[in-house]
């Protein structure tokens, strides 16, 4: 299972740096020191001044996050989810829960490939906004992310 995809703009002049929702219908990307704002209904660059109190980080965001009981984590040039592991200690070294006995290796339960090794991503509810080395900027949509297991 893969979640779908929506490619708001395609190859930038510089890699994606940063990216973070801005608001319900609003997302905002970084490259070369520059931030755009996206409107997430249309994929378009919107003019929208930022949101009051809204940061994006300068660097990266490509760190694992919990969502539900899931993790969502960049690989490479893929995103994977895959269950959280109840409790690391307790993560079976046979593997007999899906795992392979190792913390944060378990079986994904969706993965999308991106063209590129992913800089940044950020998750809010069940939508994944990514951005990647080669400039795109995606956003998708995990449906498992929408439900408590």
């Amino acid at each position: 299972m893969s979640p779908a995809c929506l490619l708001l703009v395609s190859l930038r002049s510089g890699r994606v740096t940063a990216v973070k929702f801005a608001g319900p219908n609003t997302l905002a990307s970084s490259s070369d020191g520059s931030t755009k704002f996206w409107d997430l209904g249309t994929g378009q660059e919107t003019a929208e001044a930022a949101p009051a109190g809204f940061t994006l980080p300068k660097e990266g965001g490509a760190k694992e996050q919990k969502i539900n009981s899931y993790v969502v984590a960049a690989k490479g040039r893929t995103l994977v989810i895959h269950k959280a592991p109840e409790d690391k200690a307790e993560t079976a070294a046979d593997g007999s829960d899906g795992s392979d006995g190792k913390a944060g290796t378990e079986t994904p339960v969706a993965f999308f490939q991106c063209s590129s090794d992913i800089r940044a991503f950020d998750v809010e509810g069940a939508k994944i906004a990514v951005g990647c080395a080669d400039g795109q900027v995606l956003q998708l949509f995990a449906a498992v992310l929408q439900t408590q297991a």
